[in-house]
């Protein structure tokens, strides 16, 4: 918080695309200027007429992101969290600390690093109906390898997972875990760079599930401009891809530069962030974390920023 201003000159300092905005989980380079362009070209149009319906945006997503679940197309993930939650009404185990959307519920807390024993015993302690995992966790950036597992061993336990950083975790996008108790919810806004346009979705092998979630979304929940961003996506893969590396390699070098501080505790990631540790006060654009389960105002959130070489003068501001 910037002190002297109000919540509305803060949430624009926090959204400031500037060189050295290390608070939001954005993609630098993707969309390509390109890409804008073509949206400016465009723009007329998408803002007078209709998307199309959500049968057809499902299966743009389903191309775009190389998946053959049967899913709904969501107006990112807040919605499909709180559309997801709200239709279960069964005892929630959560891993904290999580994106603060998950903990909207009544939920039995558990450590975001607990082991896999330790899940187990609580979902067997506490009757539990659902499990919630964020996978890479926001905001540790911890991957967990052991969530196949756990679903195989509960296959009458739903498992919602949040794979929103999936595709930071490595050169080679891991794959996602398997099973009709599994429910995937993915914000496409962090990936593609595209969160002020909102987009995401909910997929499950369980297409009865899909099918009960389907009559609580409005007829059109995404917007024309975000349609046509979906086929401009599936036209520039390639340089997705490119971005999508440039950000695992840009990260790797940034934590590299964190771990040059002794008073810094630098926590592995597998996102494109790395939470940190400090009794310092550090002033510029970064996530303080005291709003999260289990942490206080000395834990930040560093967002990958293409000038993260500027962190070492930042640091000691």
């Amino acid at each position: 918080m910037i002190l002297g201003q109000n919540k509305e000159e803060q949430l624009i300092h926090h959204m400031a695309d500037d060189t050295h905005n290390f608070y939001f989980m954005i993609n630098p380079y993707f969309p390509t200027p390109k890409m804008i362009t073509k949206i400016s070209e465009n723009l007329s149009h998408l803002i007078r007429y209709y998307p199309s319906s959500q049968e057809i945006i499902s299966g743009k997503i389903q191309k775009v992101e190389n998946i053959d679940l049967p899913l709904i197309a969501v107006n990112g993930s807040c919605e499909a969290i709180r559309i997801m939650l709200q239709q279960n009404s069964g005892k929630k185990l959560v891993t904290v600390p999580n994106f603060n959307e998950w903990e909207i519920t009544d939920y039995i807390p558990m450590a975001y690093d607990a082991s896999t024993r330790e899940i187990m015993d609580a979902i067997k302690k506490n009757d539990i109906d659902l499990v919630c995992i964020c996978n890479p966790n926001n905001p540790t950036g911890f991957y967990r390898e052991d969530i196949q597992t756990l679903v195989d061993a509960f296959p009458k336990v739903k498992f919602a997972i949040d794979i929103s950083f999936i595709d930071f975790v490595s050169k080679t996008i891991p794959d996602y875990p398997k099973g009709r108790n599994v429910i995937l919810i993915k914000s496409l806004g962090k990936n593609y760079g595209i969160c002020g346009v909102r987009l995401g979705y909910i997929a499950s092998e369980d297409e009865n599930y899909i099918k009960k979630l389907l009559p609580l979304i409005p007829i059109w929940n995404i917007n024309s401009i975000t349609e046509f961003l979906l086929d401009l996506i599936s036209d520039h893969i390639d340089d997705y891809e490119s971005s999508r590396i440039k950000i695992i390699e840009g990260t790797g070098r940034m934590i590299e530069i964190l771990n040059q501080f002794p008073f810094l505790k630098v926590f592995p990631s597998k996102a494109n962030f790395v939470m940190i540790h400090t009794k310092k006060h550090l002033k510029f654009n970064l996530k303080n974390c005291a709003n999260k389960t289990g942490l206080n105002q000395h834990y930040y959130r560093v967002a990958y920023n293409k000038n993260y070489k500027d962190l070492k003068g930042l640091i000691y501001i």
